[in-house]
């Protein structure tokens, strides 16, 4: 049994170091981005046996506006978002940040003008403090203490025998759901880069926790691009353009006000989760 189980870890192991390694194209130096992003007739495919799950996908984000991505699962939410920091690389067409193929940056550079807050939310086997710190190469006491006020991480870790030095576990075992993206809103809070990516950053929190974070995030988003999956149609009303997804396609946009008016497939989904409110 234990040979069984030492030759099946020993497989994932090798395919892991089977993969291959990030491709390290482009050269371009960037220190700063504005923050503008544009899809340009992306169509992404995963596995050739199983089709696209892009099609085709146009969208530009002006620098420092929210554009929300909803639709059901499946519909290629992520795989799009993912695009922008090159965890894939587009099948077809391109992804640009201002104006540039984000292939032609330094990988680093440009996941440096990158912040990320999904739903999975790695933590190391570390305290708080340095969770929230992790990315950000050498970040002050105050302004590590500063983004755990905003994000309120400070309100539980207070309760805590060693505060924001208190281990969190591995992979954050000892915090909660939603204390752990707490940590990952007060990551990219430190990291301040132009670019911000949440990808239901609000899922596993409840509804009092939610209103304070999305307060936190009021402040992160200011001044700089949003990309925002969301599955609460209520966290996103305010965001500048909403984008429908389904099957790897765009099939409506524009403001919440404009979407609901259409009474398309936005305003069927709007309706669907009042009523199961």
């Amino acid at each position: 049994m234990a040979l069984q189980a030492g030759i099946a870890a020993g497989a994932s192991v090798f395919e892991v170091l089977d993969e291959p390694t990030e491709q390290l194209t482009g050269g371009q130096a960037l220190q700063r981005a504005r923050g503008e992003v544009e899809f340009r007739d992306v169509t992404f495919v995963y596995n050739a046996d199983n089709g696209a799950v892009l099609h085709n996908v146009s969208l530009k984000v002006p620098a420092g506006s929210t554009v929300a991505l909803v639709g059901k699962s499946g519909s290629g939410k992520s795989s799009l978002v993912g695009l922008v920091p090159r965890f894939y690389e587009p099948s077809a067409g391109a992804v640009l940040l201002d104006g540039v193929d984000v292939r032609q940056y330094a990988l680093r550079d440009l996941r440096e003008q990158i912040s990320l807050v999904s739903q999975d939310v790695v933590l190391f086997n570390d305290t708080i403090r340095n969770n929230i710190a992790f990315g950000s190469g050498v970040a002050t006491p105050q302004a590590i203490e500063a983004a755990a006020t905003a994000a309120w991480v400070t309100e539980f870790a207070s309760e805590l025998p060693q505060g924001l030095d208190t281990p969190v576990g591995d992979r954050g075992a000892l915090l909660s759901g939603g204390q752990r993206q707490r940590i990952a809103i007060a990551r990219a809070l430190l990291k301040n880069a132009p670019v911000l990516i949440l990808d239901e950053a609000t899922s596993a929190l409840d509804t009092e926790s939610e209103r304070r974070i999305q307060q936190a995030l009021t402040t992160l988003k200011r001044d700089r691009t949003t990309l925002v999956i969301a599955h609460r149609l209520s966290t996103i009303e305010q965001a500048d353009l909403i984008v429908v997804m389904d099957e790897g396609r765009v099939i409506e946009q524009g403001t919440h006000a404009q979407l609901l008016g259409g009474n398309g497939a936005y305003a069927l989904l709007s309706r669907l989760q009042a009523t199961s409110a």
